[in-house]
């Protein structure tokens, strides 16, 4: 009898996240990081970066619903959209379900794209979709240099360090800005509040360079990142986020959210008080 396997993130010296685990599916070393793919007993598929949980099958939906959800019902328009990261697809999955005309999305890391696609068909689904393209590069750079104009951009980047340290970066959210159009908007995951406070306090206070006060959070809760809880920042231009919800929209599409709904819209911007006083 093969011995178990267990896997464990630790978040700092002394907590963490264990999973037992049934099978190791791949494990591969990119020119970036160590990515391995393993099958758990509770939480089926999990994605591992460098160690980290990126997402497990069974509440990555709540990561996904919520990065893309709020903001798209808040857009004016949706004609174009840009993904920076989000190599495993959950973020395309759910932007196809929407009418963009294109979606770009930009991701550092090919073996990402590509065992996502082999391994993970719950997320990676909607790379066939004709409207959607892949460039393999810096999300950094990409931003940076690019002359096209989007309605929505979405940061959906791994842990703070490494290559996904610039974009977290002030001098990223200014050239964001630039290639919003007009009541275009941003999200970015943000971190968590326990662990990572001073990441978050960055990721809240470089945004709020290019947006000033329309600058938001709000958060989702998520079973297993750590903390559970889990924070995003939403910059705009030239809407009020609060005053305008696309009804339409959301009738047409709520029979597919799992965890997104139309109270979750609202509660989601309102933060523990904890949090409001890190932000004072």
């Amino acid at each position: 009898m093969n011995p178990e396997m267990w896997f464990t993130e630790k978040y700092g010296n002394d907590a963490g996240l264990t999973f037992k685990v049934k099978n190791v599916l791949t494990t591969q070393q990119s020119t970036y990081q160590r990515l391995d793919i393993i099958e758990t007993y509770q939480y089926g598929r999990v994605m591992l970066l460098d160690g980290l949980v990126m997402l497990t099958e069974k509440d990555e939906f709540v990561y996904h619903e919520m990065i893309t959800a709020p903001a798209v019902m808040s857009l004016k328009s949706r004609k174009r959209a840009l993904i920076i990261g989000g190599g495993d697809g959950g973020t395309v999955r759910e932007l196809i379900k929407y009418d963009f005309e294109k979606i770009i999305e930009v991701e550092i890391d090919n073996v990402v794209i590509e065992n996502s696609k082999k391994f993970l068909d719950f997320t990676a689904c909607g790379y066939n979709d004709e409207r959607v393209e892949i460039i393999i590069g810096d999300g950094v750079e990409f931003v940076k240099n690019t002359n096209e104009k989007f309605d929505l951009v979405i940061i959906d980047s791994t842990d703070p360090f490494g290559a996904a340290e610039g974009l977290f970066s002030g001098q990223f959210y200014t050239n964001v800005y630039k290639i919003l159009n007009d009541d275009g908007i941003v999200v970015a995951q943000a971190e968590n509040p326990y662990y990572s406070p001073d990441w978050f306090l960055k990721s809240r206070k470089n945004m709020q360079k290019a947006f000033g006060s329309n600058t938001l959070n709000y958060c989702a809760f998520i079973p297993t990142y750590p903390s559970g809880m889990w924070l995003f920042s939403i910059g705009y231009k030239n809407i009020n986020l609060h005053n305008y919800f696309n009804e339409k929209l959301y009738s047409i599409n709520s029979h597919t959210y799992k965890y997104y709904n139309r109270q979750i819209h609202e509660a989601c911007f309102a933060l523990p008080q904890f949090v409001l006083e890190l932000i004072k």
